[in-house]
This record gives C-alpha cells, structure tokens and sequence, in this order.
C-alpha cells in the first residue's frame, strides 16, 4: 500500500560508507560554510549551481520528528508547513539533511525577491529545497566521509519531486562551468573538494565564485525619497561590522525595491528608529538621515566596494532574516592558491563506545562529546610526549562549555582515570596521570576539555623542566602586536642564552616554553622568569605589562610568569580550551608565527588536519634541549635562591645588562 500524504515510513536500509561512524543524531547541527574566491582553484574539485535562496538544515528524527533550522540554529519548522510534509512524505532515514531552499521564477531562475515575499507573506508552497549534504543519515555520523561519498549516499536515499530535489554536479571546465552559469543569470556555483570531510564552519574545502559582488549589510538608517512620499525610502544606509564589533558605514543603496517593497520597509523602519547615528563614523547623509537600531540585515549587490570607500551602484535583493547583524562583516575574496590537505587519519586504537556521544559541548560549533573524544584520540601520539610522567589536572565541562565546569585535581571517583604516585606530594591526594592514548580517551569520555600540567616530572618533582611565558593580550592589543611581542621576547631569551619554543594557547594568546635541566627549584625559576618579564616591561613599557589586572594591560601584553610556579599548571600542548570555537593549544615553528591568525588558529576539528600534513614535530630538537639557567641570571644580574619548592623569594638586583637593555 502505498503512504498516504504525511505519514512516515523508515526506508530501506542504505549502504553506508565504510567510514560512517555509529551515533546519536545530535539536537543541533552548525553547518559547513564555503570560502569566497576570485577564481576557480587547481584541484579535484565537484562543482555545483550557487542557489540564490536561503541555507536550510532539516533533522529528521522519527515519525513525526521533522524540523527545519537556518544555518543559525533558528527553528523555522513553522514557517515550512508544506515543505515539513513534504519531507515526512520523502521516507528518508534519521538524519541532518543539508541544502539550500528556493523559488523558481517563470524562467526557472532562483529568485531571492520572490522568496522573501513567500517567506513573509506565508504563502510559500511553491518554495523547492535542494539537498547537496547529509552529514548524519540512519544512527550514523558522516562528517569525515568523503563528501562525493556523503552525496551518493543522500541520492540514493532521496526520491526527488517537485519540492524535493538533489543538487546536482556540473560537469566540465571550472571556468567553463561558471562563465554558463553566469550566462544563465545565476549567482554563481559552489566547488567542493574531492575527499574533504564536513567540517561545522566556513572551509576552504568548500568554495564559492560569483557572478556578482553581492552580500550581506546591516542597516542603520535610511533618507526619505526626493519626491517627499511620506511612506517611502530613498536609500538605505548600511554598514558591516568591524572585529571591534563597531558598525563602519558602507554606502547608501538607492535602487532594487518597487513603491510597495519601499513602503513596506520605510514602516518597519520608522518601528525601529532612533536619535543617535549606529555607525562609527559620519556617513555623508548625516544631516538627512533617519537613523534605526542596527538589527535589520539586508542583502545587497554592487559593482565595486573599495577599500576605504563606499559601494557603488548598490542594488537591493531583500531582507535577511537568518542572519543576525552582529555576524555580517565585510567577506573578501581569496585571490591566493588554497592547497589541497590530506584527510585527517583514524586514530591507530580503537575506540571505546561514547556515551551521549551526540551531546553539543559546544553551541557555537554544534561540536559534540564525540567529536572530542574522537580529537584526543588523534593526538594521542602527540601529546603523550608533552604528558608522561607530569602531575595533571583537566577540565570538564559534562553538559557543555556553557553549563557549569569542573576543574578536577585528582582522578578519585572519576572512572577510567589513573593517579600519580602519592610520594610525589606527600600529605597530598595524586594528581591525574596521563601515560597511554586510553587515559586520554578515558578522562575525554567524562568531558575533559582542557588538559593542565604541571612544570616537573616524576624524574624530579620539585626542579621544573621548563619555563613558561603565556602571552596574555589586554583590550586593544591587535593580533599583529600580539605576534610582535612573541618576537620580542624571544629576542630577549635569545640574548640570554635561552631557545624558546612556540605555542598557540588555544586563546587569546601564545606561550613561549623553555625548556629546563631540571636542576632549580621552582620559587627559583619563577623568581627569574618574573625578573625577565619586568626588564621587558621597563625596557618596553609601552608593549608589555607584568602587573596583574585589566586595567593594567589596556592596549599592553601581560607576560604571565606565575605559572612557573609550585603545583601550578599551564593548559598542556594539545590541550582543547573551554570556550567557544573549542580552539586548541598547537606546537609550532617560529616560521609558522606570520601565518596564525589567532591564538585559536586550530580547533578539534581542523588541529588533527593540520598535523596530518606535517612532515616533522615542529618540536622535534625541544626534547634534545636542556638549557641551564646560571648564565642567563647573571646575564640579567639575578641572585638565585636555594633549589627547593618552599623557599622565600630571592633578591633581583636592578642591573639590565646591554645586551638584554638591546631587546
């Protein structure tokens, strides 16, 4: 018998790739965004047409568990009526299904007015969703399936109609392919790397190329039109916000609505208005211009933006309801050659069953308990190095980086987990210790998150075989001054006799580790590492910083020494951190530091990708290098104090020697 409209009926079993993983289908999901470019990349790329509609993710979860979310996590479920059940009609197995819905003009066009007016007007039966992704399809996780497995799987589930449909593969020539599309009127295609997993972000696996220069503005005010209509607009004023989070003016968009688009906009608008301008700076219209709160988005097309000036020849296409103003900034086009990556290797154990694996630690990334799990399976191998035999202490976040977190000490009462010898810290409870890949796996199954460690080993508790500076930008400290001061300081060390190694802290900052001959105690090597961070802050006041406080590091870099202290723990490499985005802590060259980006340059998703394409430990001779400090402290006219955890203070003299004072 046949199904009857609406009802739901479990497909036949598909055929899953030989790397679909079991898990729970997750609540939410963040989808893979592409990368804008100026010009198709070499590579295997599968290219597809760029629909100019909105990104749509349906979960389907049961018999009548269909909903359907933005790429914002906004549940539009009631917006879709039709199109739920048209979904609930499809028979597709549980799963997050990926794609793009649309309305077709006479011609068969997309058109991103027409369906806007659907959106809003309720009447959107006619709306036709393209599927091109299933990142989870019947109890299982694809996202590290190839992606031209991942879309044979989603045709071979889906029975295409009217409203449902696949996106389908251009073949041929990448420039050949868009210059058609761009014949046909299109917005542009949509390339894919051959053999790239799904990650849950914007990817340079996924690229986009455009027939237009079109995106997305925030509007912050308007000016009445020359005819003096009292319902209508004469422009829109839009802007696109900067990485200080202040709106900057873009330009003025005069065209592109009729009289009843324009009447419709001027009376949300006057709901919204307000006295004081939004935008950073004057936008030339001041003297004209009806300012509003800064919530609307709209999406715009134009001939030229250029740098520092306006947008010409702006045109508007409509409203953008699924994105929120304060994530509209300027996109540029990545002009430079993206290589190809290979794909990050399975961990080389097995895995223990996770479980609520499919649990969301992080909301802003929809990256799951499994996901993490599955990292410090990854790394194993290289964070074990960095772990054996050093006193630990981890993270947990059991419901989530957002809920209530636990900093654990000791491992009693927490399954799975080792402890340290209790004669390392007599009169004190062992700490955590990290040996093999299934302490890492263990101690990840019970929401670990981040991974601290102390500055010693068992080989000697209490003389530290390393020396930590964490870099720790204040407000207005740019990126760039960021990676200045990592420069300065190793050209200090350097002057002291002292190599430094590198790190991303998985932050806001970067680390310098030094490796040590365990010969000092701590108080000792923190007493010289305090003296080192306050000859670069007399030395360069106007860089660095080394009091303690916020107010004290206004537009200046604090160099934490404090953590060179006894039991006192640093987030170890490899370590994930517990905030959004789930950045990680990297080991890396000093020739990498140009190219970071941030502090969260890497996160559990792409940090195991970028390892997989290392030739060489970035860190390799950092274990064939135990430095002794004697030269340095006399460099730095440093009196040290006896080797031992508990001693007083020492004295520092005020002496700056001149190789030191030239840093």
């Amino acid at each position: 018998m046949a199904a009857q409209p609406g009802s739901f009926a479990i497909a036949r079993r598909p055929v899953l790739p030989a790397a679909a993983v079991p898990a729970d289908l997750p609540e939410s999901l963040a989808p893979e965004l592409a990368t804008l470019v100026d010009k198709p990349l070499a590579g295997d790329w599968l290219y597809e047409i760029k629909f100019d509609g909105y990104r749509m993710l349906a979960r389907i979860g049961g018999p009548k568990d269909v909903r359907i979310f933005t790429r914002r996590g906004n549940d539009w479920t009631h917006r879709f009526a039709a199109l739920r059940q048209e979904l609930l009609a499809a028979k597709l197995p549980p799963g997050w299904y990926d794609g793009e819905i649309v309305l077709l003009d006479e011609s068969g066009r997309p058109s991103f007015s027409g369906l806007q007016n659907a959106i809003e007007g309720g009447n959107n039966d006619a709306i036709v969703f393209y599927l091109f992704d299933v990142p989870f399809c019947h109890g299982h996780d694809l996202r590290r399936v190839p992606v031209e497995e991942r879309r044979a799987l989603l045709q071979s589930v889906l029975k295409e109609t009217a409203v449902l449909r696949f996106s389908q593969e251009i073949g041929g020539e990448a420039t050949a392919i868009l210059g058609s599309a761009c014949k046909l009127g299109l917005e542009g295609v949509i390339g894919k790397r051959r053999g790239s997993i799904y990650v849950q972000r914007r990817s340079d696996d996924w690229i986009k190329l455009k027939c237009t220069r079109r995106q997305e503005f925030v509007i912050g005010g308007f000016t009445w039109p020359d005819d003096s209509r009292p319902n209508g607009i004469g422009a829109l004023l839009v802007g696109i916000t900067d990485k200080e989070g202040k709106l900057q003016y873009a330009g003025k968009v005069g065209t592109g609505y009729t009289g009843e688009v324009s009447a419709s906009l001027r009376q949300r608008l006057d709901g919204m208005a307000q006295k004081q301008r939004p935008f950073a700076g004057s936008t030339g219209h001041d003297r004209h211009a009806t300012w509003v709160r800064p919530e609307l988005v709209c999406e715009v097309t134009y001939s030229e933006w250029p740098e520092g000036g306006s947008l010409r020849h702006a045109s508007f296409k409509g409203l953008r309801e699924d994105k929120p103003a304060a994530a509209v900034e300027r996109e540029r086009a990545v002009s430079a050659p993206v290589p190809a990556r290979p794909q990050t290797a399975q961990p080389q154990h097995e895995l223990v069953k996770v479980t609520h694996g499919s649990r969301v630690i992080d909301p802003s990334t929809g990256f799951t308990k499994l996901d993490l799990v599955r990292y410090y399976a990854e790394v194993a191998p290289w964070a074990l190095p960095h772990l054996r035999g050093r006193p630990a202490y981890i993270r947990r976040a059991p419901l989530g980086i957002t809920e209530p977190m636990v900093f654990q000490q000791h491992p009693q009462g927490l399954r799975g987990l080792r402890g340290t010898d209790p004669a390392l810290w007599p009169g004190h409870d062992p700490a955590i210790a990290f040996d093999t890949p299934e302490d890492l796996v263990a101690a990840a199954q019970l929401g670990m998150v981040e991974l601290h460690t102390w500055s010693s080993t068992a080989r000697a508790i209490t003389q530290p075989d390393r020396m930590i500076f964490d870099l720790d930008p204040g407000e207005g400290v740019s990126w760039p001054q960021l990676q200045e001061g990592a420069l300065l300081m190793r050209a200090l060390l350097q002057e002291l006799g002292l190599q430094a190694w590198l790190k991303t802290t998985g932050g806001k900052g970067l680390h310098l580790f030094v490796p040590l001959a365990p010969e000092h105690g701590y108080e000792t090597v923190k007493d010289f590492s305090e003296a080192v961070v306050q000859h670069m802050a007399r030395t360069i006041p106007q860089r660095f910083v080394a009091k303690l406080g916020p107010r004290n590091r206004i537009g200046r870099i604090f160099v934490d020494y404090l953590r060179n202290g006894w039991v006192q723990s640093t987030a170890e490499a490899f370590s994930a951190r517990a905030r959004p985005g789930l950045g990680v802590s990297m080991p890396v060259s000093w020739d990498a530091l140009p190219s970071l980006t941030g502090g969260d340059h890497w996160n559990i998703v792409t940090g195991p990708e970028h390892l997989a394409t290392l030739a060489a430990d970035p860190w390799a001779a950092y274990w064939q290098t135990p430095q002794r400090l004697q030269a340095a402290m006399e460099m730095l006219g440093f009196e040290a104090a006896a080797a031992a955890p508990s001693v007083k203070p020492s004295r520092r003299t005020a002496a700056r020697p001149a190789a030191a004072r030239r840093a």
